[in-house]
């Protein structure tokens, strides 16, 4: 099968995330889209993140009833910090006969090669990429330029995408005011934020 992967703290899962992940699976012909929360995302280290398996019940309650969407937990079984490369690296071992396709932001693609070991990044997974509102589009060529690759080493596809501009961090931070969040993430992860106090506080 041909996976779309789609990482992510997910700190709290929203609409513009399930949105993404829909027209990904649609526009690239994707069978499945597989939601993998960070374990211990090494770019955030410094900063207060909700419980692992908190984000996993979000996630779950987000994703409920969508047949191509499923929830994978395999960074906690991976030694920390989170690194995209590694994770490729397990999902290949234990799925061998499976292609995988990263989903992200066009917005990601310059941090690429900044990233642990990026040239194992694209060995393993072909990019499905989203164009976010005023970032330059990065071509292939420029992307192999700045890896230090031929450009027949990269794989990049970009879909198009209705431009949602949710933020979780946003979300947070209105929820601590006790803002209304309703519409932007689904009615049973908002509950359960608030059943929990999840974002009380931030």
């Amino acid at each position: 099968m041909h996976i779309g992967i789609f990482g992510g703290t997910f700190d709290p899962i929203h609409m513009g995330h399930l949105i993404l992940a829909e027209q990904c699976r649609d526009q690239a012909g994707l069978d499945e889209v597989w939601f993998l929360p960070s374990f211990h995302p090494p770019h955030k280290a410094d900063r207060p993140i909700t419980r692992f398996e908190q984000r996993c019940d979000m996630i779950e309650l987000a994703i409920a009833g969508h047949p191509a969407f499923r929830l994978e937990r395999i960074e906690k079984q991976l030694p920390p910090p989170s690194y995209t490369a590694e994770t490729l690296a397990e999902l290949h071992r234990q799925h061998p006969d499976h292609k995988f396709s990263l989903l992200m932001g066009s917005d990601g693609l310059p941090d690429l090669p900044m990233w642990y070991e990026p040239k194992r990044v694209i060995e393993r997974a072909s990019l499905v990429v989203v164009p976010r509102p005023g970032v330059m589009l990065w071509t292939t060529e420029r992307l192999a330029m700045a890896l230090g690759v031929e450009v027949s080493a990269v794989r990049l596809r970009f879909v198009a995408c209705p431009m949602i501009e949710i933020a979780s961090r946003e979300l947070r931070r209105a929820m601590a005011d006790g803002m209304s969040i309703r519409y932007m993430l689904p009615r049973a992860v908002e509950e359960y934020t608030r059943e929990r106090k999840l974002y009380a506080t931030r």
